[in-house]
């Protein structure tokens, strides 16, 4: 069926087409690097998106659940194969991308003759000071997009583009604390599930009526579930989980 090339290409892209339009609904995941390490957030309906990986580090993914778990256990394989043959410092996210994930993906989008991965991952691992984190993102197709202090792990590159700008405008200048953070990773996630009039914001995007966005807020955390977890920079063997806070919601 896909001996001429151009036959492939089109089937190609009906398959980007059709993971795109699996993917559209999710909601997205932060991720920022704080004084105490790399926090990460997100809200899901059913299954959880947030995992600790290895020592170090973390996985968040947005798609199909089974795909989730069936990526994540050959990461946890491959990490801990690493540690046994190296050494725990060895296991890095970017040797894990680009040798186990990156190829995975990129051969199940391309053979069009199987179901698809319906996927974007998000690695993170904490270093010794903010500026040392890293944060690498890698496409259902394969593609890699290497960030050191904040990501946005979202559907489609539009959205990801927006959030990520109206993450930076609410961060401050220089790493910061994980109490002044959430806050504003709150809010970016709360503009990122409801429309500007949902929030009873105007045409230029400016708050006239508070009372409609904390009705949002409490709408946002009776209807989905909160996720939030920190890569502990002082404790590099913990994952720790973030209880919601009604009050960054608003």
């Amino acid at each position: 069926m896909f001996d001429e090339p151009y036959r492939w290409i089109d089937a190609v892209h009906q398959r980007r087409d059709y993971i795109s339009s699996q993917l559209e609904r999710a909601a997205p995941v932060l991720a920022v690097s704080v004084l105490e390490g790399i926090v990460l957030a997100t809200f899901h309906r059913q299954t959880p998106k947030l995992f600790e990986l290895y020592d170090r580090m973390a996985l968040a993914g947005i798609g199909h659940p089974a795909d989730l778990e069936s990526v994540r256990g050959q990461l946890l394989s491959l990490a801990h194969v690493e540690g046994f043959q190296r050494s725990p410092q060895d296991v890095t996210i970017e040797r894990l991308a680009l040798f186990g994930l990156a190829p995975r993906l990129k051969g199940a989008f391309e053979d069009v003759s199987v179901a698809p991965v319906i996927l974007n991952v998000l690695l993170a691992e904490v270093g010794r000071t903010p500026d040392q984190d890293l944060l690498l993102q890698v496409s259902f197709d394969g593609n890699i997009l290497r960030s050191t202090r904040q990501s946005v792990l979202a559907p489609d590159e539009e959205t990801r583009l927006k959030l990520s700008k109206l993450l930076e405008g609410r961060l401050p200048s220089a790493p910061s604390s994980l109490s002044t953070v959430l806050p504003a990773i709150g809010r970016v996630l709360l503009e990122a599930l409801y429309s500007p009039e949902e929030l009873g914001q105007d045409e230029s995007g400016n708050t006239v009526s508070p009372e409609t966005a904390g009705e949002c807020g409490r709408k946002l955390l009776s209807e989905r579930v909160w996720e939030g977890i920190l890569v502990d920079r002082d404790n590099t063997a913990r994952i720790r989980r973030i209880p919601a806070d009604p009050g960054w919601f608003r």
